[in-house]
């Protein structure tokens, strides 16, 4: 599963605290299922959350939710753009200290992988999600940077 590793990498990049300490920051997968998709396409999807831990983090919890956030509008927008869904985006601190708390973050995702017979072989490709229909909201304006086009880190 992609989607992971890509939000272990995108929290990294969009938080300094991260990006000094990787070690005190735990992603990983629970709670797994899979779904066939009856499209006519040998295709199936993943449905799993993501659990984000930060250990002993100092800073405040904006810090770390921002770059989820942008990393959510790129990879999993739909927890965005419907209220049932974004609800589903939870977190829990236990605090440590004045200073210092552990703070878990869960969210719901899934991937859509093809597959496909290359020489005899099954190969699975990860497909990325499909950009909402209407793009340039209030998320575009807060995630895209503008010079690239791309959701910032």
């Amino acid at each position: 599963m992609k989607k992971t590793e890509l939000l272990r990498e995108a929290l990294i990049a969009g938080n300094e605290w991260c990006r000094a300490r990787p070690e005190q920051i735990t992603v990983w997968t629970e709670k797994g299922a899979i779904e066939i998709q009856a499209t006519g396409e040998s295709s199936f999807m993943y449905r799993y959350e993501i659990k984000v831990l930060a250990m002993e983090y100092p800073g405040h919890v904006d810090d770390l939710m921002l770059p989820l956030l942008a990393w959510v509008w790129k990879h999993q927008p739909d927890l965005l753009l419907n209220p049932d869904s974004n609800r589903k985006i939870e977190f829990e601190a236990d605090i440590l200290s004045d200073d210092a708390a552990d703070i878990l973050f869960t969210l719901p995702v899934w991937e859509r992988v093809m597959v496909s017979n290359e020489s005899g072989v099954a190969v699975a490709t990860h497909l990325p999600e499909d950009r909402p229909r209407f793009c340039h909201g209030e998320w575009d304006s807060v995630f895209l940077d503008p010079d690239a086009g791309e959701v910032m880190p």
